[in-house]
């Protein structure tokens, strides 16, 4: 069968590879979508190491094979399986990061999600991991449930009341952001975005004001715009260091920025932080998510509470995801979708 791994930094390739079988206790999954995410892209360059060199987290597909054991899943069942699964039970989990569960990167799917089919480890079936889909949602959005998840914890982690927001980056995490900051009823949404074609849909997606952070001045227009008092959130949807400070910029007094793009490794923060104090300005992280958050998705993605379709703009066969790379890492799509 065909897979997509990663070889060497800066580079990724198609190969023949034996195809997964199921053990105890394991499944092993016909692929059917699997969204290209920003990670993924950063792994491939070489400079996302918090994970295992693994690509393909975004995965759908259909249950091909059940190994001994399992129970509540067979053969053709249409599902979602998370890569990743914390244990519920550890300090970490019951301290409110399951995130960063020592189990929860222990695991992943095998060989990846960008493969004809892959197997879903026993820990990830055992703990949870596997949603079923409803017949409402295609694998296409359901390609969303993971990268929706995300957004949702990250919201989750910020203030219960949002007014206005500034969403820097509308690459796929931007904009499901920015619907579900219009779900929290925030008002304005405005954007910072380099891509004309992001920046397009950021606007078909009702955000107030998008501005070109290369050419216009983020920190001056969202103080125009907010009447000089800043927003009450900026979500940083970017791994591109200096969107940070800007967003740390763009607050409010007691505004928060909210940090759920990856950086790059040994980037440096160009803030004064004296404001974290004299300004009271806080900087919250958010990475990844749980199996609260996976449900939640699957839930806003079936009742169309979030229009995850719109976002899709590519699709490439298995068979040139080399060439589905370069295009996402010129930004000339919004999301591309890896197919069989």
């Amino acid at each position: 069968m065909k897979a997509a791994l990663l070889r060497t930094p800066g580079g990724a390739a198609v190969e023949e590879v034996p195809p997964p079988e199921a053990g105890p206790g394991e499944i092993v999954v016909a692929m059917r979508a699997c969204g290209l995410c920003g990670s993924d892209l950063e792994k491939i360059r070489g400079t996302y190491t918090a994970a295992p060199p693994v690509i393909g987290h975004e995965a759908v597909g259909v249950v091909k094979s059940v190994g001994e054991g399992v129970e509540g899943l067979r053969r053709g069942m249409r599902v979602f399986p998370h890569h990743h699964v914390a244990c519920g039970r550890c300090p970490i989990c019951r301290g409110g990061s399951p995130t960063m569960c020592p189990h929860y990167r222990g695991t992943n799917l095998e060989p990846g999600g960008f493969a004809d089919s892959f197997r879903v480890p026993r820990w990830n079936v055992a703990h949870r991991g596997v949603l079923r889909l409803p017949p409402s949602v295609d694998f296409e959005r359901g390609a969303f449930i993971e990268p929706l998840a995300c957004a949702i914890r990250a919201l989750g982690r910020a203030p219960a009341t949002i007014g206005s927001a500034l969403v820097l980056g509308a690459g796929p995490m931007g904009l499901l952001s920015l619907q579900l900051l219009h779900l929290r009823g925030a008002d304005p949404v405005l954007v910072s975005e380099v891509s004309a074609v992001r920046a397009e849909r950021a606007r078909e997606l009702g955000a107030a004001m998008v501005w070109d952070p290369t050419t216009d001045d983020v920190v001056a227009a969202t103080r125009r715009e907010t009447k000089g008092g800043g927003v009450d959130l900026a979500l940083v949807a970017t791994g591109h260091g200096p969107a940070i400070a800007q967003a740390l910029r763009t607050l409010r007094p007691g505004g928060t920025a909210l940090l759920l793009g990856v950086p790059e490794k040994g980037g440096r923060l160009d803030f004064d932080p004296t404001e974290f104090v004299t300004r009271e300005v806080s900087l919250v992280p958010s990475n990844a998510a749980t199996e609260a958050e996976t449900r939640r998705a699957l839930d806003l993605i079936a009742r169309r509470k979030v229009d995850v379709a719109r976002l899709v703009t590519h699709r490439f066969p298995l068979e040139r995801f080399v060439e589905a790379v370069e295009v996402a890492r010129r930004a000339e799509c919004v999301k591309a979708i890896i197919t069989p």
